[in-house]
């Protein structure tokens, strides 16, 4: 299921899936996107996309924190450069609660 989750976020909800098989499919995601030209009137335009993951209820027990937990992979993405997929873990979290 893909939902529209901010202004230029997007929310992807992949069930019944393995961690390693949801990264393999951000990954499809985040190539195809690079691979696209979309034609404008002089000429072509690219984008790229960085991509957080977290697994619920591997990463947390509440589905909204697994929400956050992606958030803050994304940004670790974007910080890293952008263009990435980047798997939460623990460490990126050093707040007590969601």
């Amino acid at each position: 299921m893909v939902v529209r989750f901010g202004g230029e976020e997007f929310l992807v909800l992949l069930l019944d899936i393995k961690t390693e098989d949801a990264i393999e499919v951000a990954e499809k995601i985040r190539q195809m996107v690079e691979e696209m030209k979309i034609k404008v009137s002089n000429g072509f335009i690219q984008k790229t996309i960085s991509i957080g993951v977290s697994e619920f209820p591997a990463d947390t027990q509440n589905f909204w924190e697994a929400i956050k937990f992606a958030d803050v992979a994304l940004y670790k993405a974007k910080e890293r450069g952008r263009n990435k997929v980047i798997r939460f873990s623990a460490e990126m979290w050093a707040e007590e609660k969601y």
